[in-house]
């Protein structure tokens, strides 16, 4: 891959930043399909300062870049993508309680931050609310840019206001009757990147709240192939349909392409057997949306985010 980020403006860069940098990285590392070429770097931004150093770079060097948390919604082509992949997990990883009052409880969480470590965290301070995130991949930032969900809830359900960085790297912030959520999205001007929430849970029975956790996590287990890499699930559910249960009426469930194959568990789940390539996963993609179509005239659209090769990715 040609770079597209050359050595003398790379000081600029490094002049402004104290976190990591990792060159020609591949992604497969960072994400949960564990496949995807490489990027010519990858940066960890430490503070807010570092981060908004680095969008003022981008912009005035018109430098690709694709922001990352934990890959777990994400298929990287297998050509990689060019300029500069920001990841953002130790520098933006701390959640703390901002206020109590009797019938609820605000507590701000960063970007990075995994949402398995936000579920312990309101259990461990007793805390209603975000029981339906167990057992869901990824970190809090890609859960808010995904409206994730389950069991009923969404993250609209206990978002307050939202922090981003904006592509001026000016810092807003916007309360929750200024945001337009939507079935597995949020709405976000053009090149925004989320770096905090304000969430707004209850106090609750910490007893009651772990038996919640554990049986989702149990559900879990027998509904999702949990010890194979995987994105979660592929495509969204259209209107009145779970996406599932039409790939799996379409006859595809076990079906494979290379080493990329449709979970036995659930049908809208693809996982990497082992040296599957990208190629293999956007095949069998492909073969699920085709057959299902032919059989239902539905149009399965992807949930998982497709980066890379060709294109030319803005922050």
């Amino acid at each position: 891959m040609n770079s597209l980020i050359s050595e003398h403006t790379l000081k600029g860069l490094r002049k402004g930043l104290k976190g990591k940098i990792v060159y020609h990285a591949s992604l497969r590392r960072y994400t949960s399909l564990r496949v995807g070429g490489p990027a010519e770097m990858v940066v960890y931004p430490a503070t807010r300062e570092e981060l908004q150093h680095l969008i003022r770079y981008i912009a005035s060097h018109a430098v690709p870049c694709l922001i990352i948390g934990r890959g777990t919604n994400l298929l990287v082509r297998d050509g990689g993508v060019k300029g500069m992949v920001i990841k953002l997990s130790s520098g933006f990883s701390r959640i703390k309680v901002v206020e109590t009052l009797p019938s609820s409880v605000k507590v701000a969480v960063e970007a990075g931050v995994s949402l398995l470590r936000f579920v312990n965290f309101t259990l461990s301070k007793a805390l209603s609310g975000a029981e339906f995130l167990t057992g869901i991949p990824g970190s809090l930032g890609g859960a808010l840019a995904m409206n994730a969900g389950a069991h009923g809830k969404t993250m609209q359900d206990i978002v307050e206001s939202i922090t981003w960085v904006t592509p001026h790297a000016e810092i807003e912030e916007k309360k929750r009757d200024e945001l337009t959520f939507g079935y597995r999205r949020l709405v976000l001007p053009a090149g925004t990147i989320i770096v905090s929430a304000l969430v707004k849970l209850q106090p609750g029975n910490q007893r009651a709240i772990l038996t919640e956790i554990r049986r989702i996590k149990t559900w879990r287990r027998h509904t999702q192939p949990l010890n194979q890499p995987s994105a979660g699930s592929v495509f969204k559910n259209p209107p009145h349909h779970a996406a599932g249960q039409l790939i799996e009426q379409a006859g595809l469930k076990g079906f494979q392409v290379g080493k990329a194959k449709i979970s036995e568990k659930h049908a809208n789940v693809i996982v990497n057997l082992g040296g599957a390539t990208a190629q293999d996963i956007l095949t069998l993609m492909e073969t699920m949306q085709q057959k299902v179509l032919k059989d239902t005239k539905i149009w399965l659209e992807p949930e998982i985010k497709i980066v890379g090769g060709n294109e030319i990715l803005n922050c």
